[in-house]
């Protein structure tokens, strides 16, 4: 039992062989008694070496083989790996424990391919060490040594090694092109002998298929870097993609073929130009005869990124829409299994209480702050804007059917008239077949076509509008479903120029809330959320507001749990767009509350109803605060239960943390009782002049990694400041500060970009109500890094923030702006071009007076006349400068000769004689 100098002892090796076992007794004693007792033997040098004994050498220890049977061998050794993975994702734990003989033998798990779950385990630890040790330790040659052993064991076939590779190099790519020591204590790029010995291997007729789809799935994850590396042997690699796509037909292999000319599209188009006509051959061939659905749905990305491909110009795309356009269509019919399932299960079921297992997981459509204060929902539009079918247990997840409806709906937009030439013909003679499902399939890609097509649809849809409304009366659920998804998709046809449409349109769709299936229900709610969203507030209030008033009353009489999480967020809605009346709260508000009494605090379906609240809770402002009290005590004891039970799970494993959905939600309805109550809303936050609680706890919800969770603070950290006295934040505003900087600086992430936009919005709300003059220094100068940055892509809602955020400053501290990096009439342009579009009046008119402010300091700038007019532009439209006019007489007087150089318009010249008196 020795290696490299270590001896595994038999004794210990039994006892931690056991503990292990244990861990995973179905009885709950046992199983905490083992979990206790393995923290002393994690205290020791040697633990990762025990656990890795265990795991490589389980299959042949005779001490081992004697005390424990093959299946629970098997079970130990698997729980060894996920064990020593974990560990080893902790740098703090690699730095007290031995490792040496890890890095040497993990490699030996893949060797032997006799136990699957151990060679995958075995390939999770592998990466594990790559992802963490020798990320911080490129210079040890070890890093080095297993990658070649990786190499050398796929090449002589090991599946498992493969497998491992691919893993390492999808999470270490960028890394492996700096340098790192090889065995001969040089350095050097792992990536250029990685990718010629990937290219050797990926049409080596000796290798299983299985190695040679996990090679060229690791050249995917290199594709993507565009290294020199990869560059220099891309036309190598094509030679042998083209081989494989004519002679190869093992799927896993087709499957890697297809995303390798999809990630060249994306990266070298200029490389597949050429052969299009062939590719585009051979990925409709795919989707045709492909066995394995994923197979095809990859082939069908290829196509999608080819019609929506921004460096791929319409001349291109155009000669195929005639290939494509018929194959798309054709893979939006349900496939046999799926109508079948649909036939077997067409009768009624809304009375049918749904199962929790059912329901699948689906995050609020969280309303947060967004850029310049306004009100912005931040959840993922396109899941709503594709042909959201969710048909439940069938085509749930992206199928070919989802994927050629967005390809549809993409290659609609690029060439409308070519798309609707070949494909509306067809449409028209399919939509009343006497086959449901062709039906069904007819419609849905009607929808798809709907955005790109609609100008090209104008004179067919006043005929072919009320054609659908009937429809909404098919015997077939999932015709009556995507009805009321493809209305939906015209509601801007309706809403913009034919709003006599807009009733004959919507009551049948509110009247089929109703249905009696609960799949149609889901779409129609849906499609009426999607309606509230596209309409204006006072068409809403004219026209609509009573009778979906009354139709969500019977709705959360009749909708089961799935369907309640749909209106819960259609509601919502409702209340953003207009302010609930008496009547109004009367008829939602006892059925929100009589939810939320009787869900538990664990129940995911408060994530939404939290939501709704939270919008409710805004439009009735001042009338909610009877209900205030009740419900700021419950959301504040969820969210302090999330908070603690995080912290003490960093000590504690065992110890359930709640979804993050539980703190976010609880924050934003915190938030919305703010902005519904405002400055009364401060005795319930920040009781008495001592409990500063709920701010402590915020500042904790900073350090989450979670993107969501710090947005949903720094909202309710602006809505705080604007509403309260500005004195309770006294002891935390340099913590809040700290955060908002980190916040600011880290802004690469796109998946964080709205919670650094709330974090700079919130810093301008600060910067207006509290003297930031010690901090001040150093916070403009994280946002002019962000603003005049020429090395990254900054997002715009970012730079739009920043840009007001400096104006705001500029009001009290308008000497941090009037030198260095924001002193330039470039800058100035660029500052106005954001700043100018905004349509919220308070925070432009604020950006404005502290950018006044800024320039009348800067007297050794030469504003440019494309600047003062674009200044001027700004002023006069959406700014109330009455509350700086002096200000703004003594800019206008300051540059009278200048501004006689220019021509502006009726509008212009308007404001500016306003202030010739």
């Amino acid at each position: 039992m020795s290696n490299q100098g270590w001896i595994a002892e038999a004794s210990s090796l039994v006892e931690l062989a056991t503990l292990l076992g244990n861990c995973m007794s179905p009885e709950h004693d046992v199983r905490n008694n083992a979990m206790d007792s393995l923290k002393v033997f994690e205290s020791q040098p040697e633990f990762f070496n025990y656990l890795c004994y265990i795991l490589i050498e389980g299959e042949t220890d005779t001490t081992l083989l004697q005390r424990f049977s093959q299946v629970d061998l098997a079970n130990c050794r698997a729980t060894a790996g996920m064990l020593l993975k974990n560990s080893l994702m902790d740098p703090s734990n690699i730095a007290t424990k031995n490792i040496e003989y890890v890095k040497s033998n993990i490699v030996k798990g893949l060797e032997n391919g006799s136990n699957a779950l151990v060679g995958n385990v075995t390939g999770i630890v592998v990466t594990a060490l790559f992802s963490s040790y020798y990320r911080q330790h490129r210079d040890d040659p070890t890093g080095w040594n297993m990658l070649t052993q990786l190499l050398e064991l796929s090449a002589r076939g090991s599946v498992d090694a493969a497998k491992a590779l691919s893993k390492v190099v999808e999470d270490n790519a960028t890394l492996f092109q700096l340098d790192w020591t090889n065995n001969q204590t040089q350095s050097g790029q792992p990536i250029e002998i990685l990718v010629i010995q990937f290219l050797l291997m990926i049409d080596a007729p000796q290798l299983p298929f299985q190695v040679r789809a996990e090679c060229i799935k690791s050249i995917n994850f290199i594709i993507k870097l565009q290294s020199q590396y990869f560059i220099v042997k891309i036309d190598e690699f094509l030679n042998k993609l083209f081989h494989l796509a004519q002679t190869e037909s093992h799927e896993p292999i087709t499957t890697q073929i297809c995303i390798s000319f999809t990630l060249l599209l994306e990266t070298r188009p200029d490389k597949l130009i050429d052969h299009l006509a062939g590719i585009v051959q051979f990925m409709l061939h795919v989707i045709g005869n492909a066995t394995n659905e994923q197979v095809a749905v990859e082939a069908c990305e290829f196509l999608h990124t080819f019609v929506t491909g921004a460096h791929i110009p319409k001349h291109i795309l155009q000669p195929f829409v005639g290939e494509l356009a018929p194959v798309l269509l054709a893979k939006m019919v349900y496939d046999k299994d799926s109508i079948t399932i649909f036939e077997t299960h067409n009768e009624a079921d809304a009375l049918v209480e749904d199962k929790d297992e059912d329901i699948r997981p689906m995050a609020p459509r969280i309303v947060k702050k967004g850029k310049n204060g306004t009100q912005a929902d931040t959840s993922d539009d396109e899941e709503e804007d594709d042909d959201d079918d969710g048909d439940g247990q069938v085509d749930s997840g992206w199928t070919l059917r989802k994927c050629s409806a967005a390809t549809l709906d993409s290659m609609t937009n690029v060439l409308p008239r070519d798309v609707i030439e070949i494909a509306f013909p067809f449409l028209r003679e399919h939509l009343t077949s006497e086959e449901w499902y062709v039906r069904e399939a007819t419609i849905l890609a009607l929808g798809a076509m709907a955005e790109g097509g609609m100008k090209y649809f104008n004179d067919q849809l006043p005929a072919l509008i009320p054609f659908l409304v009937e429809q909404l009366k098919d015997t077939w659920a999932p015709v009556r479903k995507i009805v009321c998804w493809t209305l939906s998709r015209f509601s801007p046809w309706i809403l913009q120029d034919h709003t006599e449409f807009l009733i004959p349109v919507l009551e049948p769709i509110v009247a089929t809330l109703l249905d009696n299936k609960k799949d149609v229900q889901e779409a129609a709610i849906s499609s009426v959320a999607v309606f509230i969203e596209n309409c204006d507030t006072e068409l809403i209030e004219t026209l609509l507001y009573n009778d979906l008033l009354q139709s969500f009353d019977k709705c959360f009489t009749l909708y089961k749990k799935k369907n309640l999480i749909i209106l819960y967020d259609a509601v919502g809605r409702f209340a953003e767009k207009v302010e609930l009346d008496d009547k109004g709260m009367q008829i939602v508000l006892p059925h929100l509350i009589s939810k939320w009494s009787a869900l538990p605090d664990n129940d995911k379906e408060l994530w939404p109803l939290l939501e709704c609240l939270s919008c409710v809770a805004s439009s009735l402002g001042e009338r909610f605060a009877p209900m205030a009290p009740e419900v700021y005590s419950r959301a504040y004891r969820i969210l302090c239960h999330c908070v603690e039970s995080e912290s003490k799970s960093h000590n504690d494993p065992t110890i359930v943390v709640p979804e993050k959905d539980f703190t976010i939600t609880s924050l934003d309805l915190i938030d919305g009782i703010v902005q519904a109550l405002g400055e009364n809303a401060q005795p319930l936050l920040i009781p008495g002049q001592t409990d500063r609680t709920l701010l402590q706890i915020m500042l904790e919800c900073l350090q989450d990694p979670v993107h969501e969770v710090r947005q949903s603070v720094f909202a309710l950290l602006g809505d705080i400041v604007t509403f309260f006295d500005t004195q309770v934040l006294s002891g935390y505003l340099s913590q809040f500060l700290k955060f908002i900087g980190i916040e600011a600086m880290h802004n690469d992430d796109i998946e964080g970009i709205p919670s650094v936009v709330n974090a700079v919005w919130a810093l301008g709300i600060i910067s207006e109500r509290i003297d930031l003059a010690q901090y001040i220094i150093d916070l403009s100068g994280i946002l002019l890094d962000l603003f005049v940055t020429t090395l990254q892509d900054v997002d715009l809602a970012i730079l739009e923030n920043v840009a007001i955020t400096i104006g705001r400053m500029g009001m009290t501290h308008p000497e941090v702006f009037n030198t260095g990096k924001f002193a330039n009439d470039a800058v100035w342009t660029s500052w106005c071009n954001f700043v100018n579009p905004v349509d919220s009046i308070e925070e432009k008119s604020s950006a404005y007076l502290g950018f006044i402010k800024i320039t009348a300091l800067s007297s050794t700038v030469q504003m440019s006349n494309t600047t003062l007019h674009k200044i001027i532009e700004g002023l006069s439209r959406n700014v109330d400068t009455s509350v700086f006019t002096q200000e703004v007489v003594d800019f206008l007087m300051s540059r009278q000769q200048q501004l006689s150089q220019i021509s502006f318009n009726d509008h212009e010249l308007h404001f500016l004689q306003s202030f010739a008196s």
